[in-house]
C-alpha cells in the first residue's frame, strides 16, 4: 500500500513544482520532503522525477502515480461529504432525468440551492436507458424514468403521470398522411414516446417507425420544438415540454383519439444509503407529481 502521508508530498510536489515551496506547505523541512519523495520512489521502484539542476519534471510514473493521487484525493472529498454534510443539509445532490422534466425540475431546484444555500444540486438530461447505468454505476443517485424498469439492483418508486402530446405545426394537419409528408423530428425518447402514441392513435397505419421519415434529431429537448414551429416536421413530447416552449402559438398538440399518459418513476440503487439531504429532493419531486 502506497504511504498516503508520502503520496500527500508528492502530490503537493507536483502542484507546486518546488521543494521548499511544498515544505512551507506541509510545515515540513525541505530534506523531509526530499527524503518522502526517495522512500515513494523506493517502494515504487521507479523514478518518479527527472531532475534538472533546480527544477524537475514529473516522469512518466511520476504522471501516472499524479493522477493517482488525484483519484484518491478526489474519493476521500466525496468521503467526507457523505459523512460530514448529512449533519448539516449541505453537499451536492446529483440527479438524473429525461430532458423535458429537467426544463420542469430546474427551477425548482434552483429555488432549492437558494433556500439551503450549502446544497448544490448535478442535474444530468439523459434518456431513459443511461440514465438506469447512471444510477448502476453511481454516477447519480436519484433517477426519474418514464420506462418500467425491472432491476433487482434497484428501487421503484410511482411519482406521477405525464401525458405525449403529438406537436405538429399550428396550420398542419395530423392525418398519418400529413405525418408522412412531415417527417419525424427526433430525440434520444423520440422512438419510445412515438412507438406509444402512435400505436394506439394510427392502429390501422402505423407499423414501425421505420415507415416515418425523420426529418432531423437533436439531442437538447428545450430545442426539438423549433424545426416543428418553423414548419419542418412533427414530434412528440410530454406535455411538461410543449408547455415550456415560448412560442406556443406557432405550434399546436393534436386531439388524439386516445390520450397517452406516461407513468414517471424515480429510481435508485436498492443498497445505496444516501445522505438526509436526499429528502429535500424526493419532497420536492413528490409535490411536482401530486
Amino acid at each position: 500500500m502506497i504511504n498516503p502521508i508520502f503520496l500527500r508530498t508528492f502530490s503537493s510536489l507536483a502542484k507546486t513544482k518546488h521543494f521548499t515551496q511544498t515544505a512551507e506547505l506541509l510545515n515540513m523541512t525541505q530534506p523531509g520532503v526530499t527524503q518522502q519523495i526517495k522512500k515513494l520512489e523506493a517502494q515504487l521502484g521507479k523514478s518518479l522525477l527527472n531532475r534538472q539542476g533546480k527544477s524537475f519534471e514529473l516522469t512518466s510514473a511520476g504522471e501516472s502515480l499524479l493522477q493517482y493521487a488525484l483519484q484518491v484525493g478526489k474519493a476521500e472529498w466525496e468521503l467526507r461529504q457523505t459523512i460530514i454534510e448529512d449533519e448539516h443539509n449541505v453537499g451536492d445532490c446529483k440527479l438524473a432525468c429525461s430532458g423535458s422534466i429537467a426544463m420542469q425540475l430546474y427551477p425548482e431546484l434552483l429555488s432549492l440551492e437558494k433556500k439551503f444555500s450549502g446544497i448544490t444540486v448535478s442535474l444530468e438530461a439523459a434518456p431513459n436507458a443511461t440514465i438506469v447505468e447512471m444510477i448502476k454505476t453511481n454516477q447519480s443517485d436519484l433517477g426519474i424514468v418514464t420506462q418500467p424498469t425491472i432491476d433487482p439492483k434497484l428501487l421503484k418508486e410511482r411519482l406521477g403521470q405525464d401525458a405525449l402530446c403529438l406537436v405538429v405545426p399550428a396550420k398542419a394537419e395530423s392525418s398519418w398522411s400529413s405525418l408522412l409528408t412531415l417527417g419525424f423530428i427526433n430525440h434520444p425518447d423520440g422512438h419510445h414516446y412515438a412507438n406509444q402514441l402512435l400505436k394506439e392513435n394510427f392502429s390501422n397505419e402505423f407499423l414501425s417507425m421505420d415507415q416515418l421519415p425523420q426529418s432531423g434529431y437533436i439531442n437538447q429537448l428545450s430545442q426539438i420544438l423549433l424545426p416543428v414551429s418553423l414548419g419542418l416536421g412533427f414530434t412528440i413530447i410530454p406535455k411538461s415540454s410543449m408547455d415550456a416552449f415560448a412560442n406556443g402559438h406557432l405550434i399546436r398538440s393534436a386531439v388524439l383519439a386516445t390520450p397517452i399518459n406516461e407513468t414517471v418513476y424515480l429510481i435508485s440503487k436498492k443498497h445505496r444509503l444516501l445522505p438526509s439531504r436526499y429528502q429535500l429532493i424526493r419532497a420536492l419531486l413528490k409535490g411536482q407529481w401530486q
